[in-house]
């Protein structure tokens, strides 16, 4: 058998490399629109991929990255606490549906296609902070969330539980708190102006910095709470074979009958 190889995971080192990727893209960001907004320009060649306030661009397509990671170390930490009989397992579950989700909400804008709805609602004119008005069932749903994951974050270990809520809190503040401020502007002066891409880009700075900060967390979680993680890659005949002797051990009943031979009997 080969010798075994040990690849380590510094949690603040992914999260300082995560965090210069997003620093590069918010840098750039800038630089583009104060250039098409100084020379007067509606476009400038190549700004639609990098500005901040765009869809299905790079920018976008790290924040999805980056949700989706988040929901992959969430599954990983459910399956890790199942197979530890901790507690909690299913609040680990619903957080990895969670940012999955929002992965794909990210990618497709999703909660976008509730601001007309919404607007007509609340009466389609001069809704201020609400002029985004998807904010306002989102408000709705992430106060129940709070109430409801608020004792599973209690029962955390306390490094982790404050990482939770500050990342959290860097992301709300961003989705939310700046989009308030955000829509408020936009009723009034338009999306053509610095102030209006100011807010653009503090919000999807929050929401990037909550987000890896979350990661960083989260790996820090598995690190404290589960020790090193064993990865074994087989090739597939043998992890059938391994299973399959697995199976057999534990449940004392014959395996897959294709791999073992017909009629020797138990």
């Amino acid at each position: 058998m080969a010798d075994a190889r040990k690849i380590v995971v510094d949690p603040s080192a992914v999260a300082w490399r995560l965090g210069l990727m997003a620093a590069v893209l918010v840098v750039t960001s800038i630089g583009m629109q104060m250039y098409r907004l100084a020379a007067g320009r509606d476009q400038v060649p190549g700004l639609a991929w990098v500005t901040l306030d765009g869809e299905h661009n790079i920018p976008a397509l790290f924040s999805t990255l980056l949700l989706l990671a988040a929901a992959l170390l969430l599954a990983l930490v459910a399956r890790l606490a199942r197979d530890a009989k901790a507690g909690d397992v299913s609040k680990w579950v619903l957080l990895a549906l969670g940012f999955f989700f929002m992965g794909i909400d990210e990618s497709m804008s999703v909660h976008e296609r509730l601001i007309d709805p919404m607007r007509n609602l609340l009466g389609g004119r001069e809704l201020g902070i609400f002029f985004f008005a998807w904010v306002v069932p989102a408000i709705v749903l992430v106060g129940g969330l709070a109430l409801y994951f608020l004792p599973f974050v209690f029962r955390l270990p306390r490094t982790t539980a404050v990482a939770f809520v500050a990342s959290g809190a860097l992301y709300l503040g961003g989705a939310l708190g700046v989009e308030l401020v955000e829509g408020w502007w936009r009723e009034g002066h338009g999306h053509v102006n610095v102030m209006y891409h100011v807010l653009v880009t503090l919000e999807e700075s929050l929401e990037m910095a909550g987000v890896i900060f979350f990661i960083r967390a989260l790996l820090g979680h598995i690190a404290t709470c589960f020790g090193d993680l064993h990865l074994h890659l087989r090739p597939a005949a043998e992890a059938v074979s391994s299973q399959a002797a697995d199976s057999d051990a534990t449940n004392g009943a014959i395996a897959d009958t294709s791999l073992l031979p017909r009629g020797t009997g138990s």
